[in-house]
């Protein structure tokens, strides 16, 4: 590597050390024959090597390399993490890969890294003022990344559990990173070690040390639907009235997608003894919208504008060009009633109630108040009945790798309601029925809930 630094005593550029960088608190640690390698502007550089045993070049003396301006580099690493050079960029730090450990990595700017960043060990932190952007985030339980901006990540995975995350569904290490990186524990199979030297050695070498992610395979349902076609008929109607959404303990439910709203109702006596035929209501932008069935077993469509005064009108026997809309949301409404018929019976209400009833969860309490498998927190809440008076419902949280959440709540007497948060953010969200995907990350991560509490308390307390 070409000598373009200047080598400056540590205290010489005491004024240049962000407030919040651990340097410009203990730089006066440091003697006059304690070096830092600065470069004035933007460089780029094919590596970049950390280790101590590897002299910046050609000074044995170098703890910190200080870039005043953008640093892009290829590959950037150190093998061992009990200590390492450090690193400072006060603008953008642009990167293929990053390993590192054992030491502080600040960048005042963004980071931006196109494969992977790899924290290992407890003696180190990256430090990120500005936005993160990685395609795959490695890390161990002990090493911190600190972002005051935005985070945005593909894929995380934690070295110590063996998973992690991966377009919000749940994933194995060894289906992110080659086979290479990993060995076996005492010739136990089933027992693999993620080896942070071997992903060095890889980068050093110029060689990726990532699967090919996009034909990672996903869980796929059985192709039975609920409903096998879309006619607004009697048929359809009557099924959407004995779905797995609608609850023995009122005669309706409401769901909303792609901003419709939907409230499906089955015949009963109201409150005013008066009968209510089986019917579908629909709330859109333009219109409101109500398919009736009548006694005679025949089907009513009818529309309403929202101006002010407009009265229903009958639409049952316009021409089929005319009703294309209602047909679209209710081809919109059968969908996602045949996907909740796939997700939602898959949890059952006398699973949770039997985890949230075990010994061990009802003795947790403000302090301890949940458990970590090593990549993911699971916390609980008994139900109560708040200040105001009301009922608060019981549930079991799980806090994802990249800091999702999925709410699973004693809501209603058939099914366990599931909830969605994002990263981030505060506050859960319904999880949209069209969002299978999320449907699926949230059966997933309840599966590897159960394998936890089976594992960790020694006896399936799901078994019947």
């Amino acid at each position: 590597m070409k000598n373009v630094f200047q080598f400056i005593p540590i205290n010489k550029l005491a004024d240049k050390f962000p407030e919040n960088s651990w340097w410009a608190s203990h730089y006066t640690d440091f003697s006059e024959n304690d070096l830092v390698a600065y470069y004035e502007g933007d460089l780029k550089l094919p590596f970049l090597d950390l280790d101590w045993d590897i002299p910046f070049p050609q000074q044995d003396n170098v703890i910190i390399i200080f870039i005043d301006g953008h640093l892009t580099v290829d590959h950037l690493y150190n093998a061992e993490t009990d200590g390492a050079i450090g690193l400072m960029v006060i603008g953008n730090l642009t990167a293929k890969n990053i390993a590192v450990g054992g030491q502080e990595i600040y960048v005042h700017g963004h980071l931006t890294v196109e494969d992977i960043l790899c924290g290992s060990y407890n003696h180190g932190e990256t430090i990120v003022n500005g936005h993160l952007q990685a395609n795959v985030l490695v890390q161990d339980d002990e090493y911190r990344f600190n972002v005051h901006g935005q985070k945005s990540l593909q894929c995380i995975v934690n070295i110590w559990h063996g998973d992690g995350v991966f377009q919000e569904l749940p994933i194995r290490i060894q289906d992110v990173l080659i086979d290479e990186v990993f060995y076996d524990m005492d010739d136990d199979e089933e027992e693999i070690e993620f080896s942070f030297v071997t992903l060095v050695s890889i980068l050093k070498e110029g060689r990726s040390a990532l699967t090919n992610l996009q034909e990672i395979p996903h869980i796929k349902k059985a192709t039975h639907v609920y409903f096998t076609d879309h006619h607004i008929d009697v048929e359809n109607i009557l099924k959407l009235t004995k779905c797995i959404l609608m609850t023995g303990d009122k005669p309706y439910f409401d769901l909303e997608e792609h901003g419709v709203h939907f409230t499906v109702q089955r015949a009963h006596i109201d409150d005013d003894g008066d009968k209510t035929n089986d019917s579908i209501y629909m709330k859109t932008s333009q219109y409101h919208y109500f398919i009736w069935l009548n006694e005679d077993q025949t089907v009513s469509l009818l529309r309403k504008s929202f101006d002010e005064g407009d009265e229903w009108w009958d639409i049952t026997d316009l021409p089929q060009e005319h009703l294309v809309d209602i047909q679209d949301h209710w081809i919109m409404l059968l969908t996602c009633v045949n996907v909740a018929t796939l997700y939602v019976p898959k949890i059952e209400v006398q699973y949770v109630e039997r985890i949230l009833q075990h010994p061990e969860i009802q003795g947790l309490d403000e302090d301890d108040d949940g458990f970590w498998d090593g990549s993911k927190y699971y916390s609980f809440r008994q139900a109560y009945t708040d200040e105001d008076g009301d009922f608060i419902h019981a549930r079991i949280e799980i806090k994802t790798p990249d800091e999702a959440y999925y709410f699973y709540s004693l809501e209603n007497p058939s099914y366990v309601s599931r909830h969605y948060q994002p990263p981030n953010h505060f506050g859960r969200h319904e999880i949209a029925f069209l969002n299978t995907r999320r449907w699926e990350a949230s059966e997933q991560y309840f599966e590897r809930f159960k394998q936890f509490m089976s594992q960790n308390f020694k006896i399936d307390i799901l078994a019947e």
